[in-house]
C-alpha cells in the first residue's frame, strides 16, 4: 500500500494539520500519525477523504475507528530528555505501544484498551 505525507483539513473543527498516511481504497485512509489537536480522528483510524489538492486532504469522516486509546501528556524539557523518559519509551515501543511526540513536550502514547492501566504505571513510574 502508498503512504505519504500529507496535509489533513478538519473543516469542523477548522484545523488542518500534517499526517503521515497509508492509502487503502478510493478516498480511504489509515492515519499512521495522529492528527495533532484534531478531536474528529486519531492514530490508526481509517478515514473517509477527498483530495482537496495534490497534497491536501478534506476530512469526511471516520468509518473504521481504532481501538486503541490515547493516554497524553505535557512534559517538561527536563523529564522529556531525562535518561528514564527514553528508556521508558524504548520500553513501550517494544511493547508495540504507538507514542507521539509534538511540540518538544505533548506526548500521546496509543495502547490498546487492556493495557491501559499497566501502561500508565509505567508512564507514571518515570515521571516520578
Amino acid at each position: 500500500m502508498k503512504r505519504f505525507d500529507t496535509n489533513i483539513n478538519f473543516p469542523e473543527e477548522g484545523l488542518t494539520v500534517s499526517c503521515e498516511v497509508e492509502v487503502l481504497a478510493d478516498s480511504k485512509f489509515k492515519l499512521l500519525e495522529h492528527p495533532i489537536c484534531a478531536t474528529q480522528a486519531k492514530y490508526g483510524d481509517v478515514i473517509l477523504a477527498d483530495f482537496e489538492s495534490e497534497n491536501k486532504l478534506k476530512f469526511l469522516q471516520v468509518v473504521e475507528a481504532s481501538e486503541l486509546e490515547i493516554l497524553d501528556f505535557i512534559l517538561s524539557k527536563e523529564i522529556s530528555e531525562s535518561e528514564k523518559f527514553k528508556k521508558l519509551l524504548n520500553t513501550l515501543t517494544e511493547k508495540d505501544v504507538f507514542w507521539q511526540q509534538d511540540f518538544g513536550g505533548i506526548f500521546c502514547f496509543f495502547v490498546k484498551p487492556d493495557q491501559v492501566e499497566k501502561t500508565k504505571q509505567l508512564i507514571q513510574s518515570a515521571l516520578d
